[in-house]
């Protein structure tokens, strides 16, 4: 291993061993897919070790954080399709709770849209235990664990994670992040770029990753920042989450159409169910508009209230502290 900073690899130590953990715990939830609360931390905590690995590169042996980082991808991938099945269930219940009497109409088409959406998830939960086998298989988190006990074997007798390098690291890690974001932001100037909307978002969950691990040395005075992309991720979330439903809307709308061709010999009674799917396309539709305006305006507001220029001055300060 490539000698490097003490403190930087302490700063490694910590936050992936804390990632390790939260990843541990819900293993088995995920296994058992009672509550869908496991399949959304697991993924959280996956994300974040991966974001962790790519940070911390080198203070693993050359290619080994790499391998690790696809290692841990293919569980991310695989739990995003059953979070995205799960999210869609759970908000499709209280919709359908929430329908006023006079839209009973919509009902059946939403129900069956309910059925389908169930018969995805439950086909998409083998492959999420093949790939917990897999990881298992691998012993990934073990591999890490290893890993990280060898690290901090050279960081004996040091107990710091503060240092010049430490904060030049971080400084450069978030300003990497920035420019990923900004890179993005003419996408708010047009509200049908779905695919630059979509990546800003990433690029803002990247940036809050970034912020929270770089958060430690700077003993919290980062926790606005990590709120604020928390804020902006969560807004263009949910604008992504309408373009997903909209999608989604029009691919099973004509799939259910041929499935009551196949089986009836006619689409006469497909009217019924389309009632529902195009209400909901149509709620879904509005509620992109607003999801989109509310992006647009915390974007201008965080500009308005110089937020990026603190940030760069809290970086730089406390940079300029150490010596």
């Amino acid at each position: 291993m490539t000698a490097i900073d003490k403190s930087y690899q302490l700063l490694a130590c910590r936050y992936i061993t804390v990632q390790v953990k939260a990843l541990k715990r819900r293993l088995r939830g995920c296994r058992l897919a009672r509550d869908i609360e496991h399949v959304h931390q697991t993924r959280v905590a996956s994300r974040r070790l991966r974001t962790a690995l790519r940070m911390f590169a080198d203070c693993f042996p050359a290619g080994k954080s790499g391998k690790l980082r696809r290692q841990i991808g293919r569980l991310t991938r695989r739990l995003g399709a059953a979070r995205d099945a799960d999210v869609q269930i759970e908000f499709l219940k209280k919709y359908i709770s929430g329908l006023p009497h006079k839209s009973k109409k919509f009902k059946p088409g939403l129900r069956r849209l309910m059925l389908r959406l169930k018969q995805r998830r439950q086909a998409i939960q083998p492959k999420v235990v093949k790939v917990l086998d897999r990881l298992e298989e691998k012993q990934v988190l073990a591999e890490i664990i290893t890993e990280l006990k060898t690290i901090t074997a050279h960081c004996r007798q040091h107990s710091k994670i503060q240092s010049r390098f430490v904060f030049q690291q971080a400084q450069q890690h978030i300003n990497d992040r920035l420019a990923e974001l900004f890179s993005f932001q003419y996408s708010l100037d047009n509200p049908r770029d779905n695919t630059g909307h979509h990546q800003m978002r990433i690029a803002a969950k990247r940036l809050r990753y970034t912020l929270e691990i770089c958060n430690l040395p700077f003993k919290n005075r980062l926790d606005e920042y990590v709120e604020a992309m928390k804020r902006l991720q969560s807004l263009l979330g949910r604008l992504h989450d309408c373009d997903v439903w909209l999608e989604n809307i029009k691919l099973f709308t004509a799939d259910e159409k041929t499935r009551t061709m196949e089986y009836l010999g006619s689409v006469r009674a497909f009217k019924r169910i389309k009632r529902g799917l195009d209400y909901l396309a149509r709620q879904r539709r509005k509620d992109r508009k607003a999801f989109y305006e509310q992006s647009v305006q915390y974007w201008k507001l965080l500009a308005e209230q110089d937020f990026w220029n603190k940030l760069d001055s809290i970086l730089k300060t406390d940079a300029g502290k150490i010596s």
